[in-house]
C-alpha cells in the first residue's frame, strides 16, 4: 500500500487527533489552555496545515533518572497533535510491512504484551541465548535524508510528506545543539582576544 490517500486535515479529524493525544496524559497548563479554546485551535491549525503555514515549535527539555539517567524532549500540545494526525495517518501504510515482532507504537501490542511474548519464549527455550538492545540516542543518529527519502518512497500525498519534513526537520539533535555551543564558546574566545 502506498499512501495515496490524502492525509485528512479536518477540524473534525484534529478534533480525533487530539482526543487520542490526550489519553492518559496529566492534566498541564499547557493542556489546559489549549482545551480551553479547543475549537479555536484546531480551527487554526487546520488553516495552517491547508495553507502550508504549520511550523513546529521548540521542545521543552528535562532530565529523568528512571532505571538510567535519559533526557526527554516535549513538544507543544499542539504539536502533538499534529504528531498523531502523522501517526494515524501513517499506521494503514507501514504496519503491514513490520514483521510481527515489532511491539512498540502498534494496536493490540505494546510494552506489556512484548514482555510476555519474551516471557513465552524463555520458558520455550530455557537454555536459548537472549539479547537486549537499546540504541543510544537513536533519534539523534537517524540521518533525515535518507529517512524522508524512505517515507518518500510509499507516501505521495503532497501536504503528508511536506508536514513530515516540517516534523522530522524540527527535532535538533543533542549532538548539533553541542556542536553548535562550542562554536559560540569559540567565536566568543576570538572575540575576547581580538578585543584585548
Amino acid at each position: 500500500m502506498t499512501g495515496n490517500s490524502s492525509i485528512d486535515i479536518s477540524v473534525a479529524n484534529l478534533f480525533h487527533s487530539y482526543q487520542h493525544f490526550k489519553r492518559s496524559k496529566s492534566r498541564t497548563i499547557e493542556l489546559e489552555r489549549f482545551e480551553f479554546n479547543l475549537e479555536a485551535e484546531l480551527e487554526r491549525l487546520s488553516n495552517d496545515l491547508a495553507k502550508y503555514l504549520y511550523r513546529h515549535g521548540s521542545y521543552r527539555q528535562f532530565i529523568v533518572s528512571d532505571n538510567k539517567r535519559r533526557q526527554v524532549s516535549v513538544a507543544s500540545v499542539r504539536d502533538r497533535v499534529v504528531h498523531r494526525l502523522l501517526y494515524d495517518y501513517l499506521v494503514p501504510i507501514f504496519d503491514k510491512s513490520f514483521v510481527f515482532d515489532v511491539w512498540s507504537c502498534r494496536k493490540g501490542k505494546g510494552l506489556t504484551a512484548g514482555l510476555d511474548r519474551a516471557a513465552m519464549f524463555t520458558k520455550r527455550f530455557q537454555r536459548g541465548w537472549f539479547w537486549r538492545g537499546d540504541i543510544t540516542k537513536f533519534f539523534d543518529s537517524v540521518d533525515r535524508p535518507i529517512l524522508l527519502g524512505l517515507l518518500g518512497r510509499k507516501i505521495t500525498d503532497q501536504l503528508a510528506v511536506w508536514l513530515l519534513e516540517q516534523v522530522i526537520g524540527s527535532f535538533e539533535p543533542i549532538r548539533e545543539r553541542e556542536r553548535e555551543r562550542e562554536r559560540e564558546r569559540e567565536r566568543e574566545r576570538r572575540d575576547c582576544r581580538s578585543a584585548i
